[in-house]
């Protein structure tokens, strides 16, 4: 816009008549509405709707081939399955979490992103405890482990947890995801 004391100055964020400014650095919103979903948390929350499932899957799977090849030791080998069946269960009630607080996360809600902050630290930290335990498991042989499904699937596993929880973590505390939850709090 232009004024009459100055007609060569432009408002360089110009906005409908009627409406006031937005101030800088918050997401658009809508007169009296709900604020425009940042790409930070909408990426971060598909993160949590794809990984999590799919993660809870490859357990599924693992804890499959697992029994398939014990299958001649089920007696002697009780407690390796209970306690690969507890893991697997607890991988699929995660994912399951995941998905709602995701869900939830994407309206602006804080509580939810907190409690996935909780979960992704968790699972990371559970994570570094199984690569750890890994190494110290095959001892620098890595020929016969990497010949095992389970441990193939594993890997994968670990690699996609450790990647994409750090990228989670990352995102969700970006300025336009901080931006956006000051915002739905604030209306």
């Amino acid at each position: 816009m232009t004024s009459p004391q100055n007609p060569w100055q432009q408002n360089p964020n110009p906005q409908p008549a009627g409406y006031p400014q937005a101030p800088m650095g918050h997401p658009q919103q809508v007169p009296g509405g709900k604020p425009r979903l940042p790409g930070t948390v909408n990426f971060a929350s598909i993160l949590g709707l794809v990984v999590p499932p799919l993660s809870a899957v490859l357990s599924v799977i693992s804890f499959v081939v697992l029994l398939v090849m014990l299958s001649d030791y089920l007696e002697s080998a009780w407690s390796v399955l209970a306690v690969n069946a507890f893991f697997t269960v607890a991988a699929v009630v995660c994912a399951i979490l995941w998905i709602v607080f995701s869900l939830v996360m994407r309206r602006g809600r804080g509580w939810a992103r907190i409690a996935l902050v909780v979960l992704a630290v968790l699972w990371l930290l559970y994570d570094l405890y199984s690569i750890v335990s890994f190494f110290l498991a095959v001892g620098g042989d890595f020929g016969e482990a990497i010949s095992q499904p389970t441990v193939i699937i594993g890997m994968v596993q670990m690699f996609l947890v450790i990647v994409t929880t750090v990228l989670f973590l990352v995102l969700v505390f970006l300025k336009p995801s901080n931006d956006y939850f000051k915002a739905v709090q604030g209306r």
